[in-house]
């Protein structure tokens, strides 16, 4: 895990030393291991590469970075979970390797395929690459947008700035960025949903790379973004309960634990669900110096201690509840994240997710794995099941359906909207997904009316319950976890990791029924 950053364009805008140095110093908390930066050319054109690296895989001095060999210059954030794989492929092509890092076979693998083949890589990451014999360069984030990857385009003056946060780009500029006010306000009137809705940061001029997508510079400055990601679409081919089953439960254990590749030792988040419980079952099986975690919530109504208990007792963890300190200042913490982060918070989680990446990095450890992203996959939320059942009105058994989850999931809900399948579908044709923009239109009626309604991207799937599941994957809720856990986690200089955020498991449910997600009134 590392921070980039970096600068492509005409020598008249080039960071002067001060700025690069003052860049650097802004990314450590990102990389404390080493820091450093390579100047190049791009004919033309000049080019500047920063990075600063959190050491996990090859902890020795020959993995940092940047990192360069005869056809290519890399940097990158974050690790490439099939990287003893994609070797073991290399070797047999007679390429030679000097280290055991994960950066250097991104290398190799980007120098030999080029860009072509990216879907094979499987991982979390934002790159910038230089291919020396193409005189290309490219800007990457994958295919999930678990790590951040930002940049700012001025057409007329021929320069790209990149960096892994906001900060680093606004560091390295010689102009000026403007906080969006109509980001702003969306952001007051909608919540954290609107964050990543359009793709705008808080900053005018400042853009996020995209999942899945490919920023490409060539010697003419010539700038083409494309999108290299393929997932199949939604499509039923696995009919039979207990085959789907018996495949997810396989690809569980096949894909998990190569999520626990690490060289230095790796802690857990334990929420009490589902998801976090299989991952710490998993863990528990395949690994030995391990540690796991849980915020101790004082609301009742959000409190999962005894989940958590249960599994802890079960499976004989190496457990500790983290209780919020009450001496810090929540205020002072929310101001200090957010000059760090350049985003504003997403919610009160944020403090408690800072308070455990601060007693993990205490505790020695570097990594930190959670659960995110099987909610949005597999279905979790209680707005999905009321889509799930939107999706089946015309069904012969909707009303079993209806009737499952009146009895079994609704007698559990606090949120009232949630509670009523007429109000709900209502405001879902008005509001599209985001069910709470009522509620904050209510509270913010002085804010200055938006011209155009906050854009629902779209999503091309015919069925209302898994296009809600990717609206929520892609735009909605995952976008906004990541970007929080992943920047929290760096501001403790942690990384995180995210097991269930594999295009293994979304293809798979894409070609199982649905109902196979919500069955008998509950979901997973």
């Amino acid at each position: 895990m590392c921070g980039i950053a970096g600068y492509i364009g005409t020598k008249n805008f080039y960071p002067i030393k001060s700025k690069i140095m003052s860049c650097i110093k802004l990314m450590k908390l990102r990389g404390p291991d080493f820091q450093d930066f390579k100047e190049f050319e791009l004919s033309p054109h000049r080019v500047l590469f920063c990075a600063s690296r959190l050491s996990i895989i090859d902890t020795f001095e020959r993995s940092n970075q940047p990192f360069e060999d005869e056809n290519g210059i890399l940097i990158f954030n974050g690790e490439i979970y099939n990287y003893l794989e994609l070797k073991k492929n290399l070797l047999k092509k007679k390429i030679v390797f000097k280290t055991k890092s994960d950066t250097e076979v991104l290398l190799k693998y980007l120098n030999y395929y080029g860009v072509k083949n990216l879907n094979r890589i499987h991982g979390m990451w934002g790159f910038a690459y230089y291919s020396k014999n193409k005189n290309k360069f490219y800007l990457c984030r994958d295919k999930f947008g678990e790590k951040p990857v930002f940049y700012s385009y001025d057409k007329k003056k021929n320069n790209f700035i990149f960096g892994s946060n906001v900060n680093y780009i606004k560091e390295l500029s010689t102009r000026d960025y403007l906080v969006d006010q109509e980001k702003i306000y969306d952001y007051l009137r909608y919540g954290f949903r609107s964050i990543f809705s359009e793709n705008k940061t808080f900053f005018k001029r400042i853009k996020p790379v995209n999942p899945g997508e490919l920023i490409e510079i060539n010697k003419n400055f010539k700038v083409k973004i494309s999108r290299y990601l393929k997932l199949e679409k939604y499509k039923t081919k696995i009919q039979n309960y207990s085959l789907g089953k018996k495949i997810l439960k396989n690809e569980i254990k096949r894909i998990i634990p190569k999520t626990f590749r690490s060289d230095v030792p790796i802690a857990f988040l334990l929420s009490g669900g589902i998801d976090s419980s299989i991952i710490s079952y998993i863990a528990k099986k395949n690994l030995k110096k391990i540690k796991f975690n849980s915020f101790k919530i004082k609301n009742k109504n959000y409190d999962e201690t005894k989940n958590i208990e249960l599994v802890k007792k079960k499976l004989n963890l190496n457990h500790e509840f983290i209780i919020l300190n009450k001496g810090i200042n929540k205020f002072d913490v929310i101001d200090e994240l957010i000059e760090d982060i350049g985003f504003p918070l997403i919610g009160s989680t944020n403090i408690a997710i800072n308070q455990i990446c601060k007693k993990v990095k205490k505790d020695g450890y570097k990594v930190i794995l959670t659960g995110n992203g099987g909610d949005e996959i597999f279905s979790g939320y209680y707005a999905h099941h009321l889509t799930y059942l939107l999706s089946n009105k015309k069904s012969k058994n909707f009303e079993q359906k209806h009737m499952d989850w009146e009895n079994k999931t609704k007698i559990h809900v606090r949120t009232e909207i949630l509670k009523n399948l007429e109000l709900y579908e209502k405001n879902v044709n008005k509001n599209g997904y985001n069910f709470e923009a009522n509620l904050y239109e209510k509270y913010f009626k002085i804010l200055k009316k938006r011209k155009k309604p906050l854009k629902v991207l779209n999503i091309k799937n015919k069925d209302f319950f898994i296009k809600h599941l990717d609206n929520d994957l892609f735009y909605d809720q995952f976008p906004t976890q990541a970007h929080s856990m992943d920047n929290i986690a760096m501001h403790n200089s942690i990384e995180s990791r995210m097991p269930y955020v594999n295009d293994y498991f979304y293809n798979l449910r894409n070609r199982m029924s649905k109902d196979f997600l919500i069955k008998n009134g509950l979901a997973k």
